[in-house]
């Protein structure tokens, strides 16, 4: 079987994919940042399997309102797996502040490290012509708090 090479406008939507995956969440705009996974889409975590897009829109919104979260993605790596499916690999750093108030932090909050450094493994599919995510996996490398 021979696999295509990722075009250029492939390349740039799926790193795009991954990136506003992480800025939506951080953002709290959990609607749409579930929309970038496939509705059959699967989030792994160490301690939890989250499946379908119902499911992980759920999960987001139950994050608390003053939780302030930046997701810092480096290194995003990417591999043509088939015809409309792309491995992707990066590393993300994980900021987190939790407020005291049930309300969202004002800015600037105070700096720390961050909380974890962590590998992401993705897989993305392509469905009516957007790339979405089908498939994460999250594996922490580094806790630091």
């Amino acid at each position: 079987m021979t696999i295509e090479a990722i075009t250029p406008q492939d390349h740039m939507a799926c790193i795009a994919a991954i990136q506003r995956f992480a800025m939506l969440v951080d953002a709290a705009r959990y609607d749409e940042a579930a929309d970038l996974f496939a509705v059959d889409g699967v989030l792994q975590r160490p301690d939890e399997r989250i499946e379908g897009r119902a499911a992980l829109l759920s999960s987001f919104k139950a994050r608390p309102v003053q939780r302030l979260t930046r997701h810092i993605l480096t290194n995003v790596l990417l591999e043509p797996v088939s015809p409309g499916q792309i491995r992707a690999f990066s590393y993300v750093s994980v900021y987190r502040h939790l407020g005291q108030e049930p309300l969202p932090p004002v800015l600037p909050v105070a700096a720390r490290q961050p909380e974890t450094i962590a590998e992401y493994s993705d897989e993305l599919c392509l469905r009516d012509g957007q790339w979405l995510l089908r498939n994460r996996t999250v594996r922490p490398v580094f806790d630091t708090l």
